[in-house]
């Protein structure tokens, strides 16, 4: 992974470096703590300073109001900024954006013309601010997967042989679909196959079609473009054209409408796309791999579905079982949750006494390991030894049975399931907003889903 990263940071300096040489405007890069790494040649005709002179001093000693040193402390786009270049005496007007990075900010960008070019630059500043806008968001988006196939545990005969076929799978281009329930670990086995492909240096984007509304998921689909009428600076990049030479994810790809469907299905047939009010065309160059929930072959029988889209994805199958077909490995998945709470929590549980493993053993997952990963930390969230016991699992008893018995033998519909649960964390954390918000944070939704969920259970009351 070491070394995809390296080729990763060193394909994408690359790309800076041949943008930056070519922009006929001035442009200058420092560091986080105000060290100038770069300056454009641009930069050193316009101001007679050479990079020499230049790299390796403090920003925020030449120019502490600049427009650069500004950025990089409020980390927030500044635009049309005059100010003057000391060294030169150069008056400028400048626009600056920080460079950010997995949420943290790396560096600032700054990018000047001379004062006297104003009245051109009035009708230029949206273009160069969407410029780095696209750049700066290119980069962000441009994350590699951040699993590979030694994240995905398991030694059960079935789920051995859905992993194995996976890994057959991640070395063709091939399109992959992957079924399976709700938290069985679709999307877990999406990044593997990205991470054990030759594309496995290129981006791994995902879109989540049960996230997004239907007026938002065309547009981050394809991106869009300033309008025709040329007022408006909004431009995106689609999840398309950010994959290019990677692997596009489109999770839950049941729910696609047929508007999206047939959509879809023309820019898989004909290998290129134009971003929303666009002029460009961009040639398709993504392997997908798609993920669902749904019985699509049930789907396309009644019409609800594409067909000719369904067969296009569905090149290799990946089923993935339910983990109650392989609970063999729960233990497994509890111990490797247990390990990643320790370092998050500060805690020292060793492992889970055999009462309560038996416990987790007899219980049918209908939420799957995420389930299962949701009850391993509510869990840890209350220890007070280094091992897990049934006390610690009282959630899991209340959701198997109201009385002692552990054992559940009917089913449950997943909806019934989500209310005991939610019911359960506000027992546990009180009605409060406080109590709320921790009932939100080990649920894992946020506190205006929790809202929106009480909402409905008294609707249904």
């Amino acid at each position: 992974m070491r070394r995809v990263e390296m080729r990763d940071s060193l394909r994408i300096e690359e790309e800076l470096h041949v943008l930056y040489n070519s922009i006929q405007e001035g442009i200058e890069v420092a560091g986080k703590d105000g060290t100038i790494q770069y300056v454009n040649p641009y930069f050193s005709r316009l101001t007679g300073i050479s990079p020499h002179e230049r790299i390796g001093k403090n920003i925020f000693e030449l120019s502490p109001e600049g427009a650069l040193a500004r950025v990089l402390r409020t980390h927030e786009p500044i635009y049309a900024h005059r100010s003057t270049i000391e060294e030169c005496a150069t008056n400028v007007i400048a626009n600056a954006y920080p460079i950010i990075i997995e949420g943290n900010i790396e560096a600032g960008l700054v990018v000047f013309k001379p004062l006297t070019d104003a009245s051109k630059l009035s009708d230029e500043l949206e273009v160069y601010k969407q410029r780095i806008q696209v750049l700066s968001n290119r980069i962000n988006q441009m994350a590699p997967s951040i699993y590979s196939f030694d994240d995905i545990l398991g030694s059960h005969p079935d789920f051995v042989f859905v992993r194995n076929k996976a890994r057959r799978a991640a070395e063709t281009n091939t399109p992959v679909m992957i079924r399976g329930e709700s938290g069985s670990g679709k999307e877990l086995f999406a990044h593997a196959i990205h991470s054990g492909s030759l594309l496995s240096h290129n981006p791994f984007m995902k879109i989540d079609c049960a996230d997004l509304p239907e007026s938002l998921l065309e547009s981050a689909l394809l991106g869009y473009e300033k309008n025709s009428q040329g007022n408006s600076s909004d431009q995106k990049l689609g999840k398309l054209e950010c994959a290019s030479g990677g692997t596009l994810f489109l999770d839950e790809i049941g729910l696609l409408n047929e508007h999206m469907q047939n959509k879809l299905l023309n820019i898989l047939q004909k290998k290129k796309f134009q971003p929303l009010n666009g002029l460009r065309t961009i040639e398709l160059d993504v392997r997908i791999i798609s993920a669902t929930n749904r019985d699509l072959k049930h789907m396309v029988e009644n019409g609800e579905f594409s067909e000719d889209l369904y067969h296009l994805l569905n090149g290799v199958d990946i089923p993935i079982p339910p983990l109650r077909k392989h609970k063999e490995d729960a233990l497994t998945y509890a111990q490797n949750f247990i390990y990643k709470a320790n370092r998050k929590l500060g805690k020292n549980v060793i492992g889970i006494t055999t009462q309560a493993e038996q416990l987790l053993l007899d219980y049918h997952w209908p939420g799957n390991i995420r389930e299962l990963k949701n009850v391993i930390e509510m869990a840890m969230d209350s220890v007070e030894g280094d091992m897990l016991n049934i006390k610690d699992f009282a959630s899991l008893i209340e959701v198997v049975n109201k009385t002692e018995e552990i054992h559940f033998r009917e089913p449950m519909a997943l909806d019934q399931l989500e209310k005991k649960m939610i019911r359960l964390a506000l027992e546990r954390y009180g009605n409060s907003v406080e109590g709320k918000k921790r009932a939100a944070g080990v649920l894992k939704i946020s506190l205006a889903t929790l809202y929106n969920k009480l909402k409905t259970l008294e609707d249904n009351a």
